[in-house]
């Protein structure tokens, strides 16, 4: 049972980084969106979707990891991403202003 803790503990310290690294992902997310909504640059951008996506199945596959897994885990960190610069252009006050006129 010690091992299995010893286990746990690692899994738990891995965890804390995993979403540590994500927190710092999508600060540069929201920054993204900040530059995206002052230069009124679209938030969907399509062929970064799947750039990014294909280029962490290769990265999961170097790994020993499923490149599909990776492409569904980047569907969603994207879908959040998506989410935040969406809510972040929507908020902008020149974003608001044109879609009221």
């Amino acid at each position: 049972m010690d091992n299995l803790m010893q286990f746990r503990q690692a899994l738990n310290s891995l965890d804390e980084q995993i979403v540590s690294l994500l927190g710092q992902r999508f600060a540069i997310v929201r920054a993204v969106g900040r530059y995206k909504s002052a230069n009124n640059i679209p938030m969907m951008q399509a062929a970064r979707v799947a750039e990014v996506k294909e280029r962490c199945a290769k990265l999961a596959r170097e790994h020993g990891m499923d490149p599909e897994f990776a492409r569904r885990l980047y569907g969603a960190i994207i879908d959040e991403a998506c989410r935040l610069e969406d809510e972040i252009i929507e908020n902008t006050p020149s974003a608001v202003a044109i879609r009221s006129t």
